[in-house]
C-alpha cells in the first residue's frame, strides 16, 4: 500500500497543477492551493477505499501504482515527441494542453491498472517486471530510432522510443499472465541488458574501415544487443527463486479423476421400486467407475 499511497500523492500534485494550468493561475500561492489540496486528498481516499470499500485484492494497489506511474511517462512522452517534430513550426502544444495529455495517461493508466489487478490478481514482481520491460524498450527504441535517423537523430529517436516503451509494457504485461520472474532473474535481465548494450560499442572500430560512414548506425548494435542481453539473462535465470520462497517444481494434474466406490444406497431402492426405510438404505453389492472432471 506505500507504493499506492506515494503514487496517488504525486498523481493528485499532478491534477493539482494540471487545473492552474487549465485555469491559467500564475500566482504562486494561490497556485500552490490544488496540488497540496489533492495531493493530501488522494492518499486520504485510498486509506477510505481500502478501509471501508475494501480490502483491496491481492496485488491491486501495486498495480493500480505502476499504471499510474507508466501512464503519466507515456503522457509525458507523447508530449515531448510532440514537441520535437513540431517545434520549429510553431506548433508545439500549449502547456494547458501538455498537462492535460499527461494527467489522461496518467488516470487511463491507474484505471487500466486497478482492472489488471482485479483479473490476474498479479504478484509484484510481475509488476516491476513490466516497468522493466518498459525501460527496456524506451531505451532500445530510442538508440534504434537514432540509429537508422537521418540528420536529426531526436526526431526518429523520439518516435521509436515512444513505440519501443509501449512494445515493451504489451510484450512483458503478457508475459507475466503466465510466467512470474523472480528479482533475482529481473536483476540478472537487467544485467544482461547492460552487457549486450556495452557490446555493442564493438561495432564501431570497424567504422575506421569504412568510407563516409555514419558512425551513429552503430547504435543499432547498442539496441539490438542490450535486448538480446535481457533475453539471454531471462532464458539463463527463468528457474531462479528470490529468498525465501520454496523451489519451482512442476505438477502435472489430469483433466479429470477417477474413483471406484460402493453404489449409492438410494440406488437399491431405487431399482427395486421400493421407498427408502432404515432397511432399503443398505448399500447393494456391486462396485461403480466414478469420473468426475472436464471433458
Amino acid at each position: 500500500m506505500t507504493f499506492l499511497y506515494v503514487s496517488s500523492a504525486l498523481y493528485g500534485v499532478g491534477t493539482g497543477i494540471w487545473l492552474d494550468a487549465l485555469f491559467k493561475i500564475k500566482d504562486p500561492g494561490v497556485a500552490a492551493i490544488m496540488p497540496i489540496t489533492f495531493g493530501a486528498a488522494m492518499p486520504i481516499g485510498v486509506f477510505l477505499w481500502d478501509d471501508y470499500g475494501g480490502p483491496l485484492h491481492r496485488g491491486v494497489p501495486s498495480s493500480i501504482s505502476t499504471g499510474l506511474v507508466l501512464g503519466a511517462v507515456e503522457g509525458i512522452a507523447i508530449a515531448g515527441t510532440q514537441w520535437q517534430h513540431t517545434r520549429d513550426a510553431g506548433n508545439d502544444w500549449s502547456f494547458q494542453t501538455q498537462t492535460t495529455a499527461t494527467w489522461i495517461m496518467a488516470t487511463g493508466g491507474g484505471v487500466g491498472g486497478w482492472a489488471f489487478g482485479e483479473w490476474l490478481r498479479p504478484d509484484p514482481r510481475s509488476l516491476s517486471f513490466i516497468a522493466s520491460g518498459a525501460a527496456w524498450g524506451a531505451i532500445s527504441g530510442t538508440l534504434f530510432g537514432a540509429g537508422v535517423s537521418g540528420r536529426d537523430w531526436k526526431d526518429a529517436g523520439s518516435i521509436a522510443g515512444l513505440v519501443g516503451y509501449n512494445v515493451g509494457i504489451l510484450g512483458t504485461g503478457a508475459l507475466s499472465v503466465a510466467y512470474t520472474p523472480s528479482y533475482n532473474t529481473q536483476k540478472y535481465m537487467w544485467m544482461g541488458y547492460g552487457i549486450g548494450t556495452l557490446a555493442g560499442f564493438l561495432v564501431y572500430p570497424f567504422y575506421l574501415f569504412v568510407d563516409d560512414a555514419d558512425v551513429k548506425r552503430g547504435l543499432i548494435a547498442n539496441s539490438l544487443g542490450g535486448l538480446a542481453g535481457a533475453a539471454l539473462g531471462g532464458v539463463l535465470t527463468w528457474d531462479m527463486r528470490d529468498d525465501g520462497d520454496g523451489p519451482r517444481t512442476r505438477t502435472f494434474k489430469t483433466p479429470f479423476d477417477v474413483a471406484v466406490l460402493p453404489p449409492p444406497p438410494l440406488a437399491q431402492s431405487a431399482t427395486q421400486g421400493l421407498t427408502p426405510t432404515r432397511a432399503t438404505m443398505a448399500p447393494p453389492s456391486g462396485l461403480t467407475l466414478n469420473a468426475l472432471g472436464k471433458f
